[in-house]
């Protein structure tokens, strides 16, 4: 028995050596959480980029638990609790956590992070071992992707129904136990992404002929699983994009809409094929009301017979607002009210933010009393309860569902003659005033020198994007959303520019109304102000999230290889080069390019960039590499252009990519920039033959300087 600051560790049950670990990198983690806290992670895993880093130390693995709505003198029992990703979560909503783990560095690396916390022990052992001294009153049970390890745990025919049933028999009559895990059949499976578990393709599709202790399961096979071990009252939420990181929660109650789930490619793990666009496949899914069987991952509660759960209200849908800074960062759910109908609300995720949501409920106010004297918009009605503010909850079809609707049976002039209607709504909502700029506006927008008179709200909703105008039944628009509502001037045609912009440029599906019809023009935003708006928007994107990291923004630097199938049918070369374009939602694969005929060693070629991105990475190859002499310059003046990579740096401008997944990366798009001369000298290598150089590297003695370093290593390349 021991103690880690306020945390117990009680190694009754340990077997004096760890049965399972990831290897060294556990060791390096508990170095990183001696000297790094909490807040700090995001920082750390920028600065590591490791997988293993960023799965047990970031933030979002909390999102699992964080919206379940715990008793709050609960006690809870979490089995397999490892480095405690989602230990502290639930320690601050609840009484007391008892930890099941094998391994003791994983354990210490949870005491460690969560030193502070007196409600906190963690018995060590395999749980059959420990079992034998646990009490059975635990209010609620969890295994967050540790089910799947049953066979490990029990053994025995039927290895998951005895883990189900030996967990269960530690709970209350009327607790319940929480279980989060993959769907085997999970659509990201079928579109080429590797068994989380073992890393071979389409294992588990394939019922696991070559794995070994571990299985996942469909949801057919988990209910009859439940009740076969005598359970009848169970809930499944859908967590997307996956149960690790979600960022949202869905349930029977409130599933996805369709065209809402378009952040697929994160494999943050593994390289993946790209066999098919899983959100146009997502989209057929939904129409034919199979999500249950397709979500990539599972939330299963299960309730055990006997007193009425103590919950204080029922979640049907929770979504977190990722990657913003701490002060914004708020959850919104979506609750069973007690007269059946839904409650929507938004909460604070830190204390930081309870001023944003009281600014919420003041910008209804001020809206409503401009809107009012127009009639063209109407607020959402809300209300301020302690931490949370409660809105409405609507039944209507918003603009962005009529306008895709319409795309879809080919009405391109009426979606096109939909969007001029709401743009003419929002122009003529409110009474506006020549725009000035404030010291509150170069804060979030910057200082933009604009060359002609500007009209502006005086009180700007700037969110009136299409998917936050609902039609009710009663034909009223209503704005469903008024969170980024500021108490001053800002120009009414960014806020077109944003309504335009967040519906036109985030899917491909729409790219026929772009082709065909220039809404800019049409109200009178010309290219320099267009520019100028784009430089606004990226500006407020860096405003909310300062310091903060986000899934999207990490991806550039640590996503892995997505390789589409028809690039491997034609023999794709190792030095092709392929471009990645952000605009302001991400990379993906649909919008990145090819640049072809680049299979010499001096290469000079050029980036086109279109007039929307506003950051860009270069794959200089397929492969681990050296490029010498790296140049990027722009313009006329041939501008240098700032740049970072994900190689080592051995020399100014020359860097060793260890692994085939290099990047150069471009942070920022200069206002202007339509093409970048990119030049390089490049070296293909075998992967195997960069480890080795930079294990040589490493090994080399700390004491020679940087100098004497890059000299043995170009010694190391001519030998």
């Amino acid at each position: 028995m021991e103690k880690i600051g306020k945390v117990v560790l009680d190694d009754t049950h340990y077997p004096g050596e760890d049965l399972y670990s990831d290897g060294a990198v556990e060791g390096h983690i508990l170095e990183l959480v001696k000297k790094y806290r909490e807040p700090d992670y995001p920082q750390v895993i920028l600065k590591e980029k490791d997988w293993a880093v960023m799965y047990h130390l970031a933030h979002d693995r909390e999102n699992i638990l964080s919206w379940y709505p715990f008793c709050p003198n609960a006690k809870v029992l979490e089995v397999g609790s490892g480095c405690g990703a989602v230990t502290g979560g639930v320690a601050a909503a609840v009484d007391s956590v008892t930890c099941i783990d094998l391994s003791k560095k994983r354990s210490s690396i949870n005491a460690v992070r969560h030193s502070d916390r007196g409600n906190i022990k963690i018995s060590l052992g395999n749980f059959q071992d420990v079992e034998k001294d646990l009490e059975r009153d635990f209010d609620y049970g969890t295994l967050i992707g540790v089910f799947e390890y049953g066979q490990g745990y029990i053994g025995g025919k039927k290895p998951y129904h005895g883990f189900l049933t030996a967990v269960m028999d530690h709970i209350r009559p009327g607790g319940k136990l929480l279980i989060a895990i993959e769907n085997k059949f999970g659509l990201k499976y079928w579109a080429g992404c590797r068994e989380d578990h073992v890393g071979s393709y389409f294992e588990g599709l394939e019922g696991y002929p070559n794995a070994q202790g571990v299985r996942t399961f469909t949801k057919p096979e988990l209910v009859r699983m439940i009740e076969e071990c005598g359970y009848k009252d169970y809930k499944f939420y859908y967590p997307y994009p996956d149960y690790k990181f979600p960022l949202v929660i869905y349930s029977e109650e409130h599933l996805p809409q369709i065209g809402e789930l378009n952040r697929n490619i994160y494999n943050f793990d593994r390289d993946r094929l790209l066999l098919m666009d899983e959100g146009k496949v997502y989209d057929q899914i939904l129409k034919d009301g199979l999500f249950g069987l397709y979500s990539n991952s599972f939330f299963v509660e299960i309730t055990k017979p006997g007193a009425v759960p103590r919950e204080s209200e029922q979640v049907l849908y929770t979504k977190y607002s990722s990657g913003r800074a701490p002060e914004f960062s708020i959850q919104t759910r979506i609750v069973q009210g007690t007269q059946g109908k839904p409650i929507l609300y938004k909460k604070a995720e830190y204390p930081t933010g309870k001023a944003h949501i009281t600014h919420i409920a003041e910008a209804k106010e001020r809206l409503n009393g401009l809107w009012q004297q127009r009639g063209l918009l109407s607020v959402n009605h809300c209300t301020l309860k302690e931490d949370r503010i409660e809105f409405e909850y609507l039944e209507g079809v918003t603009l962005e569902e009529i306008l895709d609707q319409l795309l879809e049976q080919g009405e391109h002039e009426k979606a096109a003659e939909y969007i001029r209607k709401a743009l003419q709504m929002i122009c003529q909502s409110a009474p506006t005033e020549a725009f000035y700029m404030t010291q509150e506006f170069q804060k979030v927008f910057g200082k933009e020198a604009f060359s002609a008179e500007m009209q502006a709200f005086p009180v700007a909703d700037v969110d009136l994007i299409f998917s936050n105008l609902l039609r009710t039944e009663d034909e009223v628009w209503h704005v469903l959303d008024y969170e980024w509502t500021f108490f001053f001037p800002v120009p009414v045609n960014y806020i077109l520019y944003r309504a335009l912009h967040y519906y036109l440029d985030v899917s491909s599906g729409r790219s026929i109304l772009k082709e065909n019809y220039d809404f800019y023009k049409e109200f009178g935003i010309g290219i320099q102000e267009k520019k100028q708006y784009e430089a606004m928007e990226r500006r407020f994107q860096r405003y909310l999230a300062k310091d903060s990291i986000s899934l999207a923004s990490l991806y550039p630097i640590m996503g892995k290889k997505s390789l589409a199938v028809a690039d491997l049918l034609e023999g794709t070369d190792r030095r092709r080069v392929q471009v990645y374009l952000n605009y302001g939602q991400g990379f993906s694969e649909k919008d990145s390019y090819f640049i072809e005929a680049c299979y010499k060693e001096e290469l000079k070629y050029t980036v086109t960039v279109p007039k929307n991105a506003v950051s860009l990475w270069i794959d200089p190859a397929l492969s681990a590499c050296i490029l010498r002499d790296v140049k990027l310059s722009w313009g006329k003046e041939k501008l240098l252009l700032p740049y970072r990579t994900t190689g080592y740096e051995l020399e100014k401008n020359c860097y060793l990519f260890q692994n085939p997944d290099p990047k150069i990366i471009i942070d920022v798009v200069p206002e202007g920039c339509k093409a970048i001369q990119v030049s390089y000298q490049i070296s293909i290598l075998e992967e195997q033959t960069s480890k080795i150089l930079m294990d040589k590297i490493h090994g080399m003695d700390k004491m020679d300087t940087l100098k004497r370093k890059k000299r043995k290593f170009r010694g190391l390349i001519k030998g």
